[in-house]
């Protein structure tokens, strides 16, 4: 037996056992003199081994990763650059972005289908067209189709360990943080409308104007049009958006951060909006919206804020419609007395709640540019985004060259940061090379070149 064995025998030894190679000797975990001779022992039940290292003898450190997990600093060296456990974990959010990107390519495909329903039948297309109230009722039907059967889908497609946790869906933890939460994102919503307006400005001055393709959308006159309306546009989507987003895509990717599962349901929940009047809005209102659904344990709370941003739009624009030369002071004000109340919400919801948002305990913690690129450039995510980009441009309008030259610049400012996510996966030796990423290098090359010039139709002489 060493010296450093003996020294263990008269200090309250325990055994750590001889597996994996290590060849017995003891411990003392209650001895501080352990600690100052910078003694470690690192233990590992999912590898089956308990691992013992002396830095005063070998000086050789090892990496422990909050997961459970400790291996070699040089193994890297030993599997020739590749690392099985960052591999597997790459491997996980790959298939839940590829899942994520099916989602929303389901609710466009389903976007499609239903609108095509519609035209194929003459009695639903002449009301559809011809009556208002009718074609609202429609919507809500078509909202079925087009937004819960695809998150549906998703989600009994999906392996067990990627389906979301269902006591999101129970009623908050608390009922005052739920209403300080409530204030705080509805404001945050209406903060995130008044940057995209700034942004929009911006580009108006450089001579691009974009559009929703609602604005000549028809309001109803009567009582049972408008509840018919505010359903539509306001409730519907409060539940079923907030299920399919909130829920089916946001909660499997906790496990690798709440932070990270926030920011990913946040952008394709903006992308599925597919125009650009919404989707840096959309972006900003999903943080908010994933935000407080995670902080108060409950998606409703997410499901009222929601709710209560498309409300307020539906009431303006039903009071615009009926006075449209009213003055657009009554809304400022009325936003600006929203943002007060909330801002103070939230200075009194993020003293109070307790609950905290989840670190990544995963060996991907590590490298968080490889997670965010194995999620946002798998080949479904890529081809959603593309498809809202194309659609944003459809809806597009230049008034100069400069205008013009500033669309091709964005649509090159997100193909180069796309395309430098996907060299941070194929330079990595650590995991497996994807062939699938090879095919997404091709394919945000050829959107990037084919939009450009798509762009350049954007041009009202």
């Amino acid at each position: 037996m060493d010296n450093n064995q003996n020294y263990y025998n008269n200090n309250q030894n325990q055994p750590y056992g001889n597996q994996q190679g290590y060849h017995g000797g003891y411990y003392n975990q209650y001895n501080t003199q352990y600690n100052y001779q910078h003694h470690r022992i690192y233990s590992n039940p999912q590898q089956g081994y308990v691992a013992y290292n002396n830095y005063n003898y070998n000086r050789q450190r090892y990496n422990v990763y909050p997961g459970g997990y400790s291996y070699y600093q040089n193994l890297y060296n030993m599997f020739g650059g590749y690392n099985p456990i960052v591999d597997r974990e790459f491997t996980e959010i790959s298939r839940r972005g590829t899942m994520a990107g099916a989602l929303v390519l389901g609710i466009f495909l389903m976007q499609v289908v239903a609108s095509l329903t519609v035209s194929l039948f003459p009695v639903l297309s002449d009301y559809y067209y011809a009556d208002v109230t009718f074609s609202e009722g429609m919507g809500i039907f078509m909202q079925f189709i087009y937004m819960l059967v695809p998150a549906l889908v998703v989600f009994f497609i999906s392996k067990p360990e990627d389906r979301m946790d269902t006591t999101i869906f129970g009623k908050p933890k608390s009922g005052p943080l739920c209403l300080l939460g409530i204030f705080a994102g509805f404001a945050l919503c209406l903060l995130g409308d008044a940057a995209t307006s700034v942004f929009s400005v911006i580009l108006n001055i450089f001579g691009v104007t974009f559009y929703s393709g609602f604005e000549d959308m028809e309001i109803p006159t009567t009582a049972v049009g408008i509840i018919i309306f505010i359903v539509n546009l306001a409730v519907m989507p409060a539940l079923l958006e907030e299920f399919a987003f909130r829920g089916v895509l946001m909660q499997p990717l906790r496990k690798y951060g709440d932070w990270f599962a926030i920011l990913a349901s946040s952008f394709c929940f903006a992308i599925v909006h597919a125009n650009m009047v919404q989707i840096p809005f959309a972006f900003i209102a999903g943080i908010a919206l994933g935000y407080f659904c995670i902080k108060t344990k409950s998606i409703w709370t997410s499901v009222i804020i929601h709710f209560l941003n498309n409300f307020l739009a539906a009431l303006t624009s039903i009071y615009y419609d009926k006075y449209p030369d009213a003055s657009l002071l009554i809304y400022y004000a009325v936003t600006i007395a929203f943002v007060l109340l909330g801002v103070v919400a939230m200075l009194v919801f993020r003293k109070s709640c307790t609950v905290r948002t989840k670190k990544d305990a995963t060996a991907m913690s590590k490298n968080k540019s490889l997670k965010i690129a194995s999620f946002v450039t798998v080949p479904t995510v890529l081809i959603a985004f593309f498809y809202a980009v194309f659609n944003s441009i459809s809806l597009t309008e230049t008034t100069n060259l400069i205008g013009v030259l500033a669309l091709i610049a964005l649509l090159g400012v997100a193909g180069f940061f796309i395309i430098r996510f996907i060299r941070v996966i194929q330079k990595q030796k650590t995991i497996k090379q994807k062939p699938m990423y090879t095919v997404s290098l091709i394919l945000t090359i050829i959107s990037c070149l084919f939009l450009g010039l798509i762009a350049l139709f954007t041009l009202s002489l």
